[in-house]
């Protein structure tokens, strides 16, 4: 079991909240003067979904949501070390167990005299 999530679900999101606005700024555009204060709230909330939504789609790739132990700044820590690490000659490599040599072992000759 992974103890992380793609955060996908926030683009899906942030485009419905952009378009939705995005529409109710359209209709209260039509509706006059009096609807003024609304217009400059649902473009307040249109700005914001772009920004957010133009800031995720410039990742290399999608947010993640970790959902295991710690907090986060040890989990940055965690994941900027391996990171740091990854791909890398000098990247830290599980201990060797190293054995001691066995001697061979050696028939005897032992001479019976016979030839």
């Amino acid at each position: 079991m992974t103890h992380f999530l793609s955060a996908g679900i926030f683009n899906d999101r942030l485009k419905d909240i952009y378009e939705t606005a995005t529409q109710l700024e359209q209709l209260l555009g039509a509706a006059g003067e009096e609807a003024e204060a609304a217009r400059e709230q649902v473009h307040k909330i249109k700005t914001a979904a772009g920004e957010l939504l133009e800031l995720i789609q410039s990742f290399s790739c999608q947010p993640l949501i970790y959902t295991g132990n710690g907090n986060t700044e040890e989990i940055i820590t965690r994941l900027d070390w391996l990171l740091t690490f990854a791909g890398t000659d000098a990247s830290p490599s599980p201990p060797q167990t190293t054995r001691p040599k066995r001697r061979r072992k050696t028939k005897k000759i032992i001479p019976t005299g016979k030839r």
